[in-house]
């Protein structure tokens, strides 16, 4: 979903006006805003990144309930994503809609249709894997949650890795799972190993990739805030 929403924030010059600024709003956690960092990060963009608090899973941060009234959530939720350029905002939600535009935005999905079809096959494995995690343990006790998030990395997760890894295999000549450079899927494999706590060891084709994500990525990962999801 995206709109517009006139920006009241002043700007010091035409040329401030003529760039783009973006501002992410998440949870103080990577969940579903860290994929968005990570792009951004990569491409060397600097943003605002909103962190807000979350009393149930004891996070630290600003009152989401401002925002929400605020009208500012086209579905009452985030990650939001603005994007502002010449004095005008737009709002972007929903986390693949926000993935998917910033990495359009930077070059990072691929220099064909079939290239681009496979980046898509990857991101919408990883939702499936992102649904039969929430399933197996955000609806744990908090207790039990980390021994459910190791039950998830060693029975659940290996048969989505077992595919991606082929997928990798198809790409022989690179560290990437398509040409030769990173794209939107070798960060959200990463991203999905990283939040997991899963060094892809076992599957050494997308560990190829996790390494050199990581090592493109490095200064980020270690300034970012700690958080344990």
């Amino acid at each position: 979903c995206i709109r517009d929403r006139v920006s009241t924030q002043s700007t010091g010059s035409i040329t401030d006006m003529s760039e783009t600024t973006y501002k992410l709003h998440y949870f103080n956690a990577k969940g579903r805003g860290e994929l968005p960092r990570l792009i951004l990060a990569y491409a060397n963009k600097h943003f605002e990144d909103v962190r807000y608090g979350s009393p149930n899973f004891g996070i630290q941060g600003k009152d989401l309930s401002a925002v929400k009234n605020s009208g500012l959530l086209p579905f009452g939720q985030i990650p939001i994503l603005e994007v502002t350029t010449g004095g005008k905002t737009h709002v972007i939600s929903q986390t693949n809609a926000i993935t998917r535009y910033l990495a359009k935005e930077f070059g990072l999905y691929g220099s064909s249709n079939q290239e681009a079809a496979r980046i898509d096959e990857i991101i919408e494995a990883l939702v499936d894997v992102g649904n039969a995690f929430g399933q197996q343990v955000w609806t744990k006790p908090r207790e039990e949650m980390p021994e459910a998030v190791k039950k998830f990395g060693i029975e659940t997760l290996p048969k989505t890795a077992v595919v991606l890894d082929k997928f990798k295999a198809e790409n022989p000549d690179s560290n990437f799972f398509v040409g030769k450079s990173i794209t939107l899927a070798d960060l959200a494999v990463f991203n999905t190993g990283n939040m997991l706590h899963v060094d892809w060891k076992d599957f050494p084709n997308i560990h190829k990739v996790a390494e050199a994500v990581g090592k493109a990525l490095e200064v980020y990962i270690s300034s970012r805030p700690d958080s344990p999801f």
